[in-house]
């Protein structure tokens, strides 16, 4: 009689893949792994280092002077004059740029800022890979999602020292392991739906706090939890130029979470 498929050698195969992609994707020449500068603006337009222009904005938008020797593009096109970017909270527009050099305009707990993104940074140049724990089906984690009746939006302190930024909650998912009952709140929505977390090797064997994608949810609200595909946020490569949200206190997981993405050096 057959033995049936393996589908360990199957998820195993599939979380290389995925992270050869995820590091492709750091490796993006105007990625996170590029960015050089943060810049936060306010209602005086002033200049910036490292981009051309005069550069203000407020919590709603975010402008620049440009003068025609400036040289810079907007989607590829020469622009001159006065650009008001008209953004969102955690909203971003990368149409400008210059020598290479895109500027990031965008709206972080209310504050206009702009990020330089460098395709010569030595955080990009010098990317060498992402070290992960070795792939572990035991943390593949069934787990069971609650739906709240509406979102619930919560403000959130970030990476950045001061930024306070809004974030919603759509519901909570748990699960036990090793005698514990853990229970998280999640956050993004329907296919996107995300778990920002602690647990004890954060800030040695790990970055100082992960994030982990919801599995499909089940009419019953079955799910999982995929462990071995735990991320690291922007803020554990450029620490100085992030603004991604930390956990809020629930979010902490009891015991060691080794596996997923390790800290970046480690």
């Amino acid at each position: 009689m057959g033995t049936g498929p393996d589908w360990s050698m199957w998820e195993h195969s599939e979380w290389k893949r995925w992270h050869r992609m995820r590091e492709k994707g750091l490796t993006a020449p105007h990625g996170w792994l590029s960015i050089t500068a943060l810049h936060w603006l306010d209602d005086t337009p002033r200049p910036i280092e490292g981009f051309p222009g005069l550069w203000s904005g407020d919590g709603e938008q975010v402008r620049v002077d440009l003068a025609p020797e400036d040289n810079v593009l907007r989607l590829d096109a020469p622009i001159s004059g006065t650009v008001e970017v008209d953004l969102e909270e955690d909203e971003s527009d990368a149409s400008l740029s210059h020598d290479g050099i895109v500027a990031e305009a965008g709206i972080r707990g209310g504050h206009p800022m702009v990020r330089l993104r460098n395709p010569a940074a030595p955080t990009l140049t010098g990317f060498t890979g992402v070290p992960t724990y070795d792939w572990d089906p035991a943390w593949i984690v069934r787990a069971h999602f609650e739906r709240y009746e509406s979102d619930v939006v919560r403000d959130i302190e970030t990476a950045y020292p001061g930024v306070v930024q809004p974030m919603s909650f759509w519901g909570e998912v748990s699960f036990t392991r090793d005698d514990h009952d853990v229970r998280l709140l999640v956050s993004g929505g329907h296919g996107d739906a995300y778990v920002v977390f602690h647990d004890p090797t954060n800030g040695m064997d790990t970055a100082d706090w992960r994030f982990v994608m919801l599995g499909e949810v089940d009419p019953a609200g079955g799910t999982s939890l995929d462990f071995n595909r735990a991320l690291n946020f922007p803020a554990a490569f450029v620490p100085s130029y992030a603004t991604c949200p930390r956990p809020v206190a629930e979010n902490e997981i009891p015991f060691p979470v080794t596996a997923g993405e390790r800290r970046p050096g480690a």
